[in-house]
């Protein structure tokens, strides 16, 4: 049996991994079994970044279904690009263009529009292509978070699990939205100027003050279900309180999140039955 979720994440930092804000970053990501068995691989994306004074988490699951002979997309390519884009469009934008965080939104929809038209420029299908090769290579939902000193903020586009300290929020409602459907117009082309309404929205689902935040679970639809819910440690290892091994950036707790979790549902499973989607998570902890 393969080992199950491992650091299928993209992990960036210009700190060395060394944070001022004092909270811990782990993240894994796993294949799903129905994926296996239709020779698919790993849709999901996620993205680490650690700064100084700035953490950003990001997690994307691409879209299966699509125009191939085989009905299946290849948006393992759409889920990278998402999650690496938004965290780098994030850190730019706060970094170096010094945007306030509670007015990031409209600037992250701009900066990714932007973005996504100039990858459909480089790729520059035939015309009637155009939405096929978005359908194919670019669709993906996204959830992300970004921490600084004083505030943090939770953006999504489409569904997943949001958990903020301890507590679920619901986005069931938001399935199906994919950011990339911004470009699904035949009467719009890539370079068109800024200016246009988007038909699905990047929105604001969480935000608050750094002090009030004990922790962050961001995840893929295909991570929880009711038996991880119901494991022992999952509370306690997502949302408990500090511990003195926790360290300030990004945490190798590979080992705990296996014996701890994913062992126990197995377990509970009978085997080898989760996760049955792609899952991809990224947890943030106080220290």
């Amino acid at each position: 049996m393969p080992i199950l979720f491992d650091y299928h994440i993209n992990y960036l930092s210009d700190s060395k991994n060394k944070s001022r804000l004092p909270f811990s970053i782990f993240g894994l990501s796993q294949q799903g079994i129905s994926h296996m068995g239709s020779s698919i691989g790993n849709q999901d994306a996620g993205n680490v970044y650690v700064g100084s004074n700035l953490l950003i988490g990001c997690v994307a699951d691409g879209c299966t279904s699509g125009n191939n002979i085989n009905n299946k997309s290849s948006n393992q390519v759409g889920a990278s690009l998402t999650s690496y884009l938004v965290c780098r469009i994030i850190r730019k934008l706060l970094v170096k263009k010094n945007i306030a965080v509670p007015d990031l939104k409209d600037h992250l929809e701009k900066e990714l529009l932007t973005h996504f038209r100039r990858i459909g420029n480089i790729l520059n299908p035939w015309r009637l292509e155009r939405d096929l090769v978005i359908n194919n290579f670019m669709t993906a939902t996204f959830l992300m978070f970004v921490v600084t000193a004083d505030d943090y903020l939770i953006f999504s586009c489409g569904d997943g699990n949001v958990y903020i300290n301890g507590n679920s929020l619901d986005l069931v409602s938001e399935g199906g939205k994919y950011f990339s459907n911004n470009l699904l117009q035949n009467e719009q082309p890539f370079d068109r100027s800024q200016q246009h309404v988007l038909t699905v929205p990047i929105k604001i689902t969480a935000q608050g003050k750094a002090n009030e935040l004990e922790s962050i679970l961001i995840a893929t639809d295909g991570f929880i279900d009711r038996e991880v819910i119901e494991t022992p440690r999952f509370n306690s290892f997502f949302f408990g309180t500090h511990s003195s091994k926790l360290q300030n950036g990004f945490n190798d707790l590979k080992y705990e999140f296996r014996t701890g979790i994913a062992d126990p549902v197995l377990a509970e499973k009978d085997g080898r039955t989760w996760p049955q989607d792609d899952a991809t998570f990224i947890s943030l902890k106080r220290t």
